[in-house]
């Protein structure tokens, strides 16, 4: 294999584990002797620094692999920063997010999943800490957990195990936390909800946790040091587990079970996968420690919340019937800072328009759009023009291609302002539903909505239709 045809090989690896995880194994360079490599620092090679080799592709997300000790891998952006919270300006964005799973009877807890530099900064190396300083980065995790609290969620004090971190909280050389990591967070996020009323409104179900096969994970920065250098460290083997009913008896399935009350949701750390040995059992280990059964919507690769979208788009979700406790994995690294987000969210725990006033509804079709094409979803012109200054109006976008994912909402006013939004939802979250709160922003609240209009950023080629509602 060449080393550009094997640069390609591991680029395609390494993508797939980041939204997922992946094996290999190491073998010595020819004639290389034990004692001229100590730990397999001759590993590292100096193009590991260099920018661009994270310049594009899912290079980006390991900018930029920093050896540490003992065969650790960090990554300087994301391991190693100091930066945690909501933007001051966005957080009572966030409690109106509460407010609005309150509203409909459900309590969200936030189990945040600290950086891989705070729990593991004992293998931080000296000249190689790009920046990263504990007390800092601590303090602002702290912070980060208070102001969720001030919002109105159930948020763990994950700090305790910053303080005194579990031996391999995560894999050496992936980003994902490992089974010992997962029982952590889920044995302290059980404990903390265990104390809040919401606890006494979930049935009651028995769980016990048996140690299954072993998991080995070869790690996504891993594959990003031998995309660079050629070389890396190999696997890393860990116990796996499983977590089943106490009470299997057959005769049970033929009886009515109580629905589930919880919900999780989150990233690849908790979803529940095909291939054993990406399972890190989370939603297991919750289930045990609990004593109550859960539904499990976490999805690899969905960002902060995809998967809590997807959820809230789902026949599974209803804001008459609403879960008594959704638990939303997070790793800290997300600060929650997106206005989408909000716009997005609120409006789907609340149904969208299903129990609101429609004032503008309209259906379109086309046979395909291009890159900088327009279509006009809505228009509040002429004698059936509404008054909507000062309303919380909401669109309830239906596009009957779920493939088309990528576009620009773009809304248009009568004192001659525009807010324009772009929808990228990602691959593994399903298309075809959209909601969108019209702009709170200041210089909107006293205009009156003149258009709305679509702008794909992607091509789409086929024909498709769209619905669009506006209501209040």
């Amino acid at each position: 294999m060449t080393p550009k045809s094997m640069k390609h090989y591991f680029l395609l690896a390494i993508g797939s584990l980041i939204a997922a995880g992946a094996h290999s194994a190491y073998a010595a360079p020819q004639g290389e002797r034990a004692d001229e490599c100590k730990d397999l620092q001759c590993l590292i090679c100096p193009q590991l620094s260099a920018p661009e080799e994270y310049a594009e592709g899912n290079m980006k997300a390991l900018k930029q692999i920093v050896p540490g000790r003992d065969r650790w891998l960090f990554r300087s952006e994301v391991d190693l920063t100091n930066d945690f919270g909501i933007p001051p300006a966005v957080q009572p964005e966030f409690a109106r997010l509460m407010r609005a799973f309150a509203s409909h009877g459900t309590q969200v807890a936030v189990a945040v999943q600290p950086t891989r530099g705070l729990m593991h900064r004992a293998q931080l190396q000296p000249g190689q800490m790009h920046g990263f300083d504990y007390a800092r980065a601590s303090a602002n995790l702290r912070r980060f957990l208070q102001q969720m609290r001030d919002g109105g969620a159930i948020v763990p004090d994950i700090m305790t195990l910053v303080e005194q971190p579990p031996k391999d909280f995560f894999f050496r050389r992936d980003h994902h936390w490992t089974p010992i990591g997962a029982e952590a967070v889920a044995r302290l996020t059980a404990d903390t909800i265990r104390q809040h009323p919401v606890y006494a409104q979930l049935p009651r179900k028995g769980y016990t946790t048996e140690q299954s096969l072993t998991l080995y994970k070869d790690g996504t920065l891993n594959l990003g040091l031998a995309a660079i250098c050629g070389n890396h460290f190999g696997y890393q083997f860990v116990p796996g587990y499983r977590t089943i009913p106490e009470d299997n008896d057959a005769a049970l399935l033929f009886e009515d079970q109580p629905d589930p009350e919880i919900v999780l949701v989150g990233t690849s750390n908790s979803a529940a996968r095909e291939d054993e040995t990406k399972q890190f059992n989370f939603d297991g280990f919750l289930k045990q420690y609990l004593g109550s059964d859960l539904i499990n919507y976490a999805l690899p690769g969905a960002g902060q919340d995809g998967s809590l979208l997807e959820y809230l788009l789902s026949s599974n979700y209803s804001p008459d019937k609403a879960p008594k406790l959704i638990i939303w994995e997070l790793p800290a690294n997300y600060r929650l800072d997106g206005e989408l987000t909000y716009r997005q969210l609120i409006p789907a725990v609340n149904g969208g328009c299903k129990a609101r006033q429609t004032q503008l509804e309209t259906r379109v079709e086309r046979p395909a759009m291009g890159l900088n094409d327009r279509l006009e979803l809505l228009s509040n012109a002429g004698a059936q023009r509404r008054d909507l200054k000062g309303r919380d109006a909401v669109l309830d976008i239906r596009i009957s291609d779920p493939n088309i994912k990528n576009f620009y909402i773009i809304t248009y006013y009568d004192n001659g302002t525009r807010d324009k939004v772009w929808f990228r939802r990602e691959a593994i979250v399903t298309g075809g539903q959209y909601y969108l709160e019209l702009s709170r922003a200041a210089e909107f609240r006293d205009a009156n909505l003149l258009s709305v209009l679509l702008e794909p950023t992607q091509v789409v080629e086929q024909p498709f239709q769209i619905e669009t509602k506006l209501c209040l």
